[in-house]
């Protein structure tokens, strides 16, 4: 009996003991364990004007790892919400324990939202919790600011060889962050570029309240492009906000210019002593006209080359004039090729060509050379007669 009495108490001992253990356990590890979770921003109050967009940082935090459901309460009609993180558009997002997580939130107001005052809700949901964070947005009559574009220098000045390039100011003088579309054009033909300074091919630009950003403009003209004064125009629009700018180029034109004959060919002959006429074209290839242009020759020694005209006054663009070369080889110069160099020269262009000139024997020694044949036959011809009978 005492023993099994004992057995009894031992065991009620063991089972308050296992007891105690599981309730320990349950409050070590409760069901429902808090997170943490927390949102916030610098700046929950803020100024907007219709037409316009305004952003919000937000900060998730959490003591534990958590999946954040988020959304937007009491947008009105008529207004967007939307959140974004990394660059793209998200519904939630992931916490680490003691890691802030950022997310951007972006509201636009329609043009034709009334002034006054409109409260949003933000709502982060996760790990059984919700926390909430309330955001005042003020809607200001456009009178709260302007926006402006201003060019360091509107006009610029030269030829079609390079790029015209502008630097600009975007200003924003509003109570608010706006994201400003870019847009440059210019006369046909032309290739018109806008982009923040620094980063290319960007098609619009973020630009802080009362803050202002540089813009750089790229205008290159087509190749022919005439001389004349040609308007470039620049427009930033965000919303109902929009600044524009009016510059030019001045095109001064391009000198280009080609030096040929006029059958294309670069060679001819000529008679030692006598003189070979040659036609040369000289041709406007440039948007500018040329003016004074001046012929000359060079050849071999004791060799004379001349042009008629010598200089010719003006050339329009896309026309040519012709004149004629006299080339006249030294009297003494033997039968070969030889080359002579004709240029064509202004205050802003040269060209030249080169041209082969085959000297060929004059006829009056051929004629020489027939009268020594036949007066040698003729003295062979009377020694044989003569002797030849004996």
């Amino acid at each position: 009996m005492h023993r099994r009495a004992g057995q009894g108490r031992v065991l009620a001992t063991r089972a308050a003991a296992i007891s105690i253990l599981m309730l320990v356990a349950a409050g070590a590890t409760p069901v429902n364990a808090q997170v943490g979770l927390t949102i916030t921003t610098p700046f929950p109050a803020v100024s907007v004007q219709p037409g316009s967009s305004v952003s919000f940082n937000l900060s998730l935090q959490a003591s534990a790892a958590v999946r954040v459901a988020l959304s937007a309460d009491g947008v009105p009609d008529g207004w967007t919400a939307s959140f974004t993180g990394a660059g793209s558009e998200v519904q939630a997002a992931y916490v680490k324990p003691d890691e802030p997580t950022q997310v951007v939130l972006s509201v636009d107001v329609p043009a034709d939202a009334s002034p006054g005052s409109t409260k949003l809700t933000v709502a982060a949901t996760g790990g059984g919790e919700t926390a909430r964070l309330e955001l005042d947005l003020t809607t200001a009559a456009e009178a709260g600011g302007s926006v402006g574009l201003e060019s360091d220098y509107p006009s610029l000045r030269g030829s079609t060889d390079g790029d015209f390039q502008f630097n600009l100011t975007l200003r924003n003088d509003t109570p608010q962050q706006l994201i400003f579309t870019l847009a440059a054009t210019g006369p046909s033909g032309w290739d018109v570029t806008v982009q923040p300074s620094g980063q290319a091919r960007a098609a619009s630009v973020t630009v802080a309240a009362h803050a202002t950003q540089r813009l750089e403009v790229t205008a290159k003209p087509p190749t022919q492009a005439a001389a004349d004064t040609y308007p470039i125009s620049v427009q930033a629009a965000a919303g109902s906000h929009e600044a524009s700018a009016d510059l030019s180029v001045e095109i001064t034109g391009s000198v280009q210019m080609s030096l040929s004959s006029s059958d294309q060919r670069l060679n001819t002959t000529a008679t030692a002593g006598d003189t070979r006429d040659f036609e040369v074209v000289v041709t406007n290839d440039g948007t500018s006209p040329l003016s004074a242009v001046q012929l000359t020759g060079r050849g071999p020694s004791q060799w004379q080359i001349t042009f008629d005209p010598p200089s010719i006054d003006a050339i329009a663009p896309n026309d040519s004039a012709t004149a004629t070369a006299h080339i006249a080889p030294s009297g003494d110069a033997v039968a070969g090729d030889y080359v002579v160099t004709l240029s064509a020269q202004t205050a802003d262009a040269n060209e030249s060509i080169d041209v082969r000139v085959t000297v060929e024997t004059p006829p009056i020694w051929g004629i020489v050379g027939i009268l020594l044949i036949v007066a040698t036959l003729a003295g062979m011809l009377w020694i044989f007669q003569r002797y030849g009978r004996r």
